[in-house]
């Protein structure tokens, strides 16, 4: 399946695969991030109940301590923080019922405890306040006003309700424990989540660099070692074409290309053989013409220029027998009469030397004639196959060429926007280190604000001890802060470095690349200097015609000879016209010229 993509499907295909898996890290992380702030807005709620519940304590405290005082010393002075302490316990009630609205047990003990306070500020507290300063009226009245009755009733009041506030406390830390413990799992999560994650997509990224680089350096690898072979000679070199992408492509086309240069060669040999055993048949039969054997048989046949040839000496040759022929029952006729046809035999030796070197004539014509069309066709083939084979191939490459030079500037194109993708990301790792460091100044300067409370409320003594709690819990808070972001600083600076090796290792994939786009220009240049060599074929066609004139030259001279023997054989017919009357008398000459042209065999 991997094999059938193209490059550019590969490429999108393996780092679209990187992108899923880094989204899908930072989507699990988001969420992870957005239930530990949860976690943290609950614990800060849980520590405003724990406030609320000390205010509460605190301005019962306030209430009783001023109530003792006013009724020890007479001082009315002293009530006047009782209305405003009577007001911050209503206050704090309110405050800590709304933040309680979702917790129903905590909703019932504040039931059962706003009553329970207003009614010991309603049935102890006014009282004995009313008691005392009707007691201030009186002169010599005792300052013991409260009776042990009213001491009991209010303890074991106040007692019940100092009671349900420790219940509150401690269902609140209860709750902040569990939600401590939450936020510390969802931490060592959050952690384990980017340490996981950035394994595997480092693990996943060379797994893609790797196949990706077996997928585009493999098929080019073995094109140049096929190409090496077919130039040292190993013409049945082929490509082992495995994928349908772009390099596939490439490499069935050059197996195409191969096959039809060897398939040419083969043709081009088997044409040039035919020709030599053609031109070989008729140099033969030419041959044992030259000696005096007419009975050859010329077997050429054809339409070509040989073929022609080889036509008109087969018909010259039967011309030649069926003289010889006639020659020989002529003399027969002439064996008498030697005397009267001694002059005419004299003439017709001269017209049979004039015959003979005529023929000479002719077959160095023809001889000439059969090399210069010999050379002629195999020139003539030579470069119509080469010109029309190397026009198309070279056309054919370019074109191929060009195709995968346009591809792998689009790989370039597509590096170049992975490198500023990634240098984006890079810059985003930046600034989310910059806000950790604002958060790890921020934490530095709540845990000096929580110790400088805490020293506070040392200060401040039991009233202080709420406050105290809280400090120690913000200074805790502010201590997970630091090392949490300690923790994710590390993480960004793993990223960060992970992302700068991505960087480089793009920049090496696109050097590669255009490695090679500068190896497919070279080879284009290659094929233009085919094409020039293409271009130089001109002056073989030169050649040819050349061989056409000279083969035209031959034909008039074929022609200028055939005429002087017409003119002989006619001087040759008046002399046997002058002497037939004397036939009888050349017996003896007749059996003379029998013996002469007895030498030639004209015998099927």
């Amino acid at each position: 399946m991997f094999k059938n993509l193209s490059i550019k499907q590969k490429l999108a295909s393996g780092f679209g695969a990187i992108v899923v898996i880094i989204i899908i890290l930072l989507a699990l992380a988001y969420n992870n991030f957005t239930r530990l702030s949860t976690a943290n807005e609950w614990d800060k709620h849980t520590l405003q109940v724990l406030l609320q519940a000390r205010e509460i304590e605190t301005a019962l405290i306030q209430v009783q301590n001023s109530t003792r005082g006013f009724m020890l010393t007479g001082e009315e002075s002293i009530t006047k923080p009782i209305p405003i302490e009577e007001d911050k316990v209503r206050h704090h009630m309110a405050e800590i019922a709304r933040l309680t609205a979702d917790n129903p047990a905590q909703q019932e003990r504040l039931k059962r405890l706003a009553p329970l306070m207003q009614t010991w500020i309603d049935k102890v507290i006014h009282p004995l306040l009313e008691k005392r300063r009707a007691l201030n009226q009186q002169v010599g009245v005792s300052q013991q006003v409260a009776t042990s009755a009213d001491v009991l009733n209010g303890a074991k009041t106040i007692t019940e309700v100092r009671q349900l506030l420790r219940d509150v406390c401690d269902d609140e830390n209860r709750l902040l424990a569990e939600r401590s413990k939450t936020s510390s799992d969802l931490s060592q999560s959050m952690m384990l989540l980017l340490v996981l994650g950035g394994g595997v997509c480092t693990v996943l990224a060379i797994v893609i660099g790797t196949v990706l680089s077996g997928a585009l350096a493999g098929p080019l690898m073995r094109l140049s070692a096929v190409v090496e072979r077919i130039a040292s000679g190993d013409q049945n070199a082929r490509v082992e074409v495995d994928s349908r992408d772009e390099l596939g492509q490439v490499s069935a086309a050059f197996n195409q290309m191969a096959q039809s240069i060897q398939d040419n060669q083969a043709k081009e040999l088997a044409s040039t053989n035919d020709l030599r055993a053609k031109v070989d048949s008729l140099l033969g039969v030419v041959s044992k013409a030259a000696a005096g054997d007419l009975t050859g048989k010329i077997t050429v046949s054809g339409d070509d220029a040989i073929g022609q040839l080889a036509g008109g000496l087969d018909r010259m040759f039967e011309n030649l027998r069926a003289l010889l022929n006639n020659v020989q029952k002529a003399g027969i006729q002439v064996t008498t009469s030697a005397t009267e046809i001694a002059a005419s035999a004299k003439q017709q030796e001269a017209t049979g030397m004039e015959q003979a070197q005529t023929s000479v004539e002719i077959l160095s014509t023809t001889k000439e004639i059969s090399a210069n069309i010999s050379q002629l066709v195999k020139t003539m083939e030579d470069a119509t196959s080469v010109a029309d084979y190397t026009t198309h191939a070279t056309a054919d490459a370019q074109n191929n060429l060009q195709r995968m030079d346009g591809t792998m500037q689009n790989m370039v194109t597509a590096t170049d926007s992975i490198n500023a993708k990634l240098a984006a990301l890079s810059e985003k790792a930046s600034n989310i280190n910059s806000v950790l460091i604002t958060i790890t100044k921020v934490a530095d300067q709540t845990n000096i604000l929580s110790l400088n409370a805490a020293i506070e409320a040392e200060k401040a003594g039991e009233a202080g001890r709420g406050f105290s709690v809280v400090a120690t819990e913000i200074r805790r808070l502010a201590d997970q802060t630091s090392v949490s972001t300690w923790d994710i600083e590390q993480m960004l600076k793993e990223m960060q470095s992970a992302v700068s090796a991505s960087v480089m290792g793009m920049d090496k994939f696109s050097e590669e690349i255009r490695r090679s786009v500068g190896e497919v220009r070279q080879v284009t240049n290659q094929l233009s200097g085919v094409m020039d060599q293409v271009q130089k074929l001109a002056p073989q066609f030169d050649m040819v015609l050349q061989g056409m004139q000279s083969q035209a030259v031959g034909a008039s001279q074929i022609t200028e000879t055939m005429m002087q023997l017409n003119d002989a054989t006619q001087q040759t017919v008046e002399s046997l016209k002058s002497t037939s009357e004397a036939v009888h008398q050349l017996q003896y000459a007749a059996g003379g010229l029998q013996s002469s042209v007895a030498t030639f065999s004209v015998a099927s």
